[in-house]
């Protein structure tokens, strides 16, 4: 292959002799037939960048899609995940105070095995007796006095949660109005 750039420029710089004109026509038929060459895997590597391009964007539609149908699954499933977690609340209130020692130790199994599935799953519950208030995870229901320190959850009514730091549902607390005083009897 001839570059024709490098050949002009010696022969403008005196340093290549002129092409005799018996050579011309077959240099530039080589040429001719390189340049229909590197057109034609031009166009070749166009038209597979336009399907590589098509690909992708129906890939990406597809996958648009899928996410969405995804986001849509979750937001059913959150709730209703919410809801049972309350229901075995409920359950396992009622055998702590049912007065078996093994409906409640299997209470309280029950508890600790789902909250470590929905931990698992990014679902962490909100509200624990004790600790400082936090409008954003606790929903005061009412301030009473208790032995927990001043603007602390004394009491939860109803459990929050939260997903993958999303809060679904804030706790409903009752929160410590201050330390209840022993009242002296005469």
């Amino acid at each position: 292959m001839v570059n024709f750039e490098t050949e002009l420029e010696k022969l403008l710089a005196g340093e290549r002799e002129r092409l005799p004109q018996s050579e011309l026509p077959e240099l530039m038929a080589a040429n001719r037939n390189l340049l229909i060459a590197l057109n034609k895997t031009q166009t070749d590597l166009s038209l597979q960048v336009e399907e590589i391009y098509d690909l992708a964007k129906e890939d990406t539609l597809e996958l648009r899609e899928a996410l969405e149908a995804a986001k849509g699954r979750l937001n059913q499933l959150l709730p209703a995940a919410v809801g049972l977690s309350d229901l075995l609340e409920d359950f396992c209130v009622y055998a702590g105070q049912s007065g078996s020692e093994a409906l409640e130790h299997q209470g309280k199994l029950l508890w600790e095995n789902a909250q470590a599935l929905l931990k698992n799953c990014g679902i962490t519950r909100l509200g624990e007796a004790g600790q400082p208030l936090d409008p954003g995870i606790h929903r005061v229901q009412a301030a009473a006095a208790s032995s927990v320190p001043r603007e602390h959850v004394a009491r939860v009514l109803q459990s929050g949660y939260q997903y993958q730091g999303t809060v679904l549902r804030k706790a409903v607390v009752i929160v410590s109005a201050g330390i209840e005083e022993e009242t002296e009897h005469e």
